[in-house]
């Protein structure tokens, strides 16, 4: 598989040519109120009702958007709405997005947003639209399409003083990957705990000095996302123990701190605090890495790689000896519509295409997990895991994700994407040696309160 840019960006014309909790049922029943008898009954709905028209998607670099660009010609087809598709890595994606919303620009009608990320933010400034208004409209909404299909978590996450702003395209977190090759030639047990972590990487460094023992994150925004877990993991957090306040300076989240950049800095390859995902995943695909914790979502990329399949195993990161915590990172990615479109009928059809059981049930092969109950507790995702070990692990850690992530990582403020640049600072700090854990955790934590 090619490196990947580290920017990327294309634009493509195309034309013709978990179920929900009692406690969040609520929510569901909210949006539902008034619409079931309407949505019983395929009233007015009509594929083909913007037959003609085209509307504009501003996508990440994600396997879910990279397989989308690859299918629209079925959407058109299926409705006759073109679509033109830009795809661009995450923070080229959101600096586009920023230029063109605050312009209020009609450019763009639909795309990705990371609400765990910027949705508060894109919230307060109006970016997004409420779709609420189209989902109880059977003139707008396809009579198949259920809202209660959704994991309950993952609406909740897109939805804002009850306002909902997009669909959940996928699950997803960081997933604990190891060579299981590498392990029982240097007679390396598993890690039971996180603490163990250390231990195994030290030995595979002794037994195989050729191979990095460790990789992960280390550019500064994408640090808190597979951080987070050491953090939990080994008792601590991001917030104060009351939840007022920044918590980094607290002892346990020092050393979970402590942990994830004792691994990058003294197992890890050069150059680490300047790599994210696409450097970790090259890696790791081409056998040059033991250990990482990295997304799930790159689980179809990595397994392109020639032997990954039958050499890695995976799970989620393991819980806290010390602690006897293990909470892990979940949520997913929203796909939403621009408050400033001026096609925002045809733009939610295509998020009913794009996140239909149909759809879904495609993106698997892909590597993207369903945000659909139906689909992910069905006998097709069954069956595709069921073919090799690694799917059968990948689904395992996906549902206990499912049940018990969170998509609280950040210090108690709205200002998220700040948090993730100072809390990455101060990772980065410790590794390039320039502050010990509790210097760095303590300084993060005094400007962070800054931002509430």
């Amino acid at each position: 598989m090619p490196r990947r840019a580290a920017s990327r960006r294309s634009r493509l014309p195309v034309g013709r040519g978990r179920r929900p909790t009692v406690a969040l049922a609520g929510l569901l029943a909210a949006f539902l109120a008034g619409a079931a008898p309407g949505a019983a009954r395929a009233e007015g709905f009509d594929w083909k009702r913007y037959d003609g028209q085209t509307i504009n998607l501003v996508l990440t670099n994600h396997p879910w958007g990279n397989a989308i660009r690859e299918m629209a010609q079925q959407f058109t087809d299926k409705t006759g709405i073109k679509l033109r598709i830009e795809i661009l890595n995450e923070d080229p994606q959101r600096a586009r997005l920023n230029t063109l919303l605050q312009a209020k620009s009609s450019d763009v009608d639909v795309y990705i947003s990371l609400k765990i990320r910027e949705g508060a933010v894109y919230n307060k400034a109006g970016w997004y639209a409420d779709v609420t208004p189209m989902l109880k409209d059977p003139s707008q909404t396809a009579p198949d399409f259920k809202i209660d299909d959704f994991g309950a978590g993952l609406i909740r996450n897109e939805t804002f003083g009850g306002k909902l702003t997009g669909l959940p395209i996928n699950v997803e977190g960081p997933l604990f990957y190891w060579r299981k090759d590498i392990f029982a030639k240097c007679n390396v047990t598993v890690p039971e705990y996180l603490e163990d972590i250390l231990d195994a990487a030290r030995k595979i460094k002794a037994c195989d000095p050729a191979i990095h023992a460790w990789a992960a994150r280390g550019v500064r925004n994408a640090v808190p996302y597979p951080m987070a877990a050491f953090v939990f993991n080994m008792g601590g957090g991001f917030k104060s123990v009351d939840g007022t306040k920044p918590g980094l300076c607290r002892p346990e989240s020092v050393a979970g701190l402590t942990l994830y950049t004792d691994l990058l800095k003294d197992f890890g390859p050069v150059g680490a605090t300047n790599h994210s995902f696409p450097q970790v995943v090259e890696l790791l695909g081409q056998g040059k890495v033991a250990m990482t914790h990295e997304s799930s979502n790159e689980f179809s990329n990595i397994m392109k790689y020639p032997g990954r399949e039958d050499d890695l195993g995976l799970k989620v990161l393991p819980k806290g000896r010390a602690s006897g915590v293990s909470q892990p990172i979940g949520f997913g990615w929203g796909l939403s519509i621009s408050e400033y479109s001026r096609r925002k009928g045809p733009s939610w059809y295509f998020l009913q295409w794009a996140t239909s059981p149909a759809m879904q049930a495609t993106l698997v092969d892909r590597g993207v997990a369903p945000s659909r109950s139906s689909v992910f507790e069905g006998e097709g995702m069954q069956a595709w895991a069921s073919q090799k070990p690694v799917r059968q692990q990948w689904v395992a850690a996906l549902s206990e994700i499912s049940r018990r992530g969170t998509g609280d990582y950040a210090s108690p403020t709205d200002r998220v994407p700040e948090t993730r640049e100072i809390i990455g600072r101060a990772a980065q700090e410790v590794v390039l040696g320039q502050k010990t854990p509790q210097q760095a955790a303590c300084d993060a934590d005094a400007a962070l309160l800054k931002l509430q």
